[in-house]
Order: C-alpha cells, then structure tokens, then sequence
C-alpha cells in the first residue's frame, strides 16, 4: 500500500476558465512505498470551483502503471482538497 504526503505550495484563480471562481491548486506531492522508500516526489495540480474538484491529469500522467493505484491517488487527492476548499 502506498503513503502519501501532500502539501499545499500555490493558490490561483484561472482567469480563463468558463466558470467563474475556478481555483488551481499546486501541491508538493510526495508517495512512498510500503517500506518508507521514494516512489514519486514533484508537484500535481487540482482545480476546484462550486461545481466540483478536478485533479489535472498532466501532472499525474507517468506516475502510476496500474489503474487501481492511479484512481486511489486521484480519490485521496480529492478527499484532501475538499477537506481544504473553505481555507483556499
């Protein structure tokens, strides 16, 4: 079972999104292995707005192999930041 370690970096609008009030968030992502070793560390981005949270796939492409563990990442992800979206 992977860890993972997530801490907020940067907080901006989107200027340019269709609906108003879009947010992106850069997180400072960091996923260890069962044994406490590295198995990624960089930075992924999600972006949230009242209609629901968003993790950007670019920044996620190349990290995971398997699907599973591709789909736990993204469902943590999003249990993180809606647990953040009222401070950011």
């Amino acid at each position: 079972m992977l860890k993972y370690k997530l801490n907020v970096l940067d907080v901006f609008e989107v200027k340019e999104h269709y609906i108003e009030g879009t947010k992106e968030v850069h997180i400072h992502t960091v996923i260890l292995n069962e044994d406490g070793s590295d198995f990624y560390q960089g930075t992924t981005a999600v972006r949230f707005n009242t209609h629901g949270i968003y993790p950007q796939l670019d920044t996620l492409k190349g990290i995971f192999e398997d699907k599973n563990s591709f789909m736990d990442f993204v469902s943590y992800l999003r249990r993180y930041i809606k647990q953040q979206v009222r401070y950011l």
